[in-house]
């Protein structure tokens, strides 16, 4: 979750490693107020909040500006915790990222290689029950984490001077006072509204299986999730985008190559840090206020190589 301070937003929970911590590093390093980190690992969360204040670029005047929750995004309650603590220390957030994800089965490989049709149904087959769970973190916790989040993703449009509660009708408007924008430290060209990103993946959009099938439906469906809450929180003041990464270095590709053919990323290599940061800063910047209901592709061209529906 993230607070902003003029013109960079602010609180945003985010996980801990991958690319989780590549976004709360472009957040922390480019003004945010406070970024909360989310996880069940409460020493993962401290390991990587101090990596990140470690690091040179590092903000010099802002030694409080990251903090660690321990929160299971699957239990309603363990989310309710946290919003209660945010709420406690903050009361508001600007920025919430969707970003917990597990691959789940594996079986992509395997659905390719086998030679007979009953070897291809175990393929499918492989670890049928780790697709509850796989959807219980990809797809289901995105909806439990956003809705209970939402009276803080108000308080941050109220911050602002946006009129809280529903606004529908065409040609209506949601009123906005913007003396209130001066007094958090921004502009009166600054019209951006609070804002849920989703990160899904680049498997969302592809029809060939990659880690496995659980891993490419529960994303899919991720990405989807994602659209509808930019349609019907519309008449709230809540944006919605989705982003969806390509490989990026995390514990679920450290198997994977960093080097890559023209057949399957054009760029040659995984997706780096820079690349994401910089996706973020735009849809969490002024720049990106216009930007909803959008997915964002940051894939180095792979998914042009493989049949998709994107």
């Amino acid at each position: 979750m993230v607070r902003r301070r003029a013109t960079p937003p602010c609180p945003s929970p985010l996980t801990a490693a991958g690319i989780g911590l590549a976004i709360a590093s472009a957040l922390y390093q480019n003004g945010a107020a406070k970024v909360y980190i989310l996880g069940r690992r409460l020493n993962v969360l401290q390991d990587a909040i101090r990596i990140l204040e470690s690091s040179p670029s590092a903000p010099k005047s802002s030694p409080s500006v990251l903090s660690a929750i321990s929160c299971d995004v699957t239990d309603l309650e363990s989310i309710k915790a946290a919003v209660s603590q945010i709420e406690k220390e903050t009361g508001y957030v600007d920025v919430l990222v969707n970003n917990a994800g597990v691959i789940g089965p594996k079986n992509g490989k395997d659905i390719y290689s086998v030679d007979s049709i009953e070897a291809l149904r175990d393929a499918m087959t492989t670890d049928f029950d780790g697709w509850a769970s796989t959807f219980a973190i990809n797809t289901q916790a995105i909806i439990g984490v956003s809705a209970t989040f939402l009276p803080l993703l108000e308080a941050a449009n109220t911050r602002r001077g946006y009129a809280p509660g529903r606004v529908t009708g065409t040609g209506n408007a949601r009123e906005h006072d913007k003396s209130k924008l001066s007094q958090v430290g921004t502009s009166e060209d600054d019209d951006r509204m609070a804002h849920i990103i989703t990160v899904a993946s680049v498997a969302s959009y592809m029809r060939w299986v990659s880690a496995g099938l659980a891993y490419n439906a529960s994303k899919s469906a991720a990405a989807h999730l994602g659209k509808m809450m930019a349609t019907f929180l519309a008449d709230w003041g809540i944006r919605s985008n989705i982003i969806c990464p390509g490989p990026f270095p995390s514990e679920m590709t450290a198997s994977q190559p960093l080097k890559w053919g023209t057949n399957q990323i054009p760029q040659g290599r995984m997706g780096s840090a820079n690349d994401i940061a910089g996706l973020t800063l735009f849809l969490v910047g002024k720049g990106g206020a216009y930007v909803n209901g959008t997915v964002q592709l940051t894939d180095g061209g792979r998914l042009g190589m493989f049949p998709a529906v994107y």
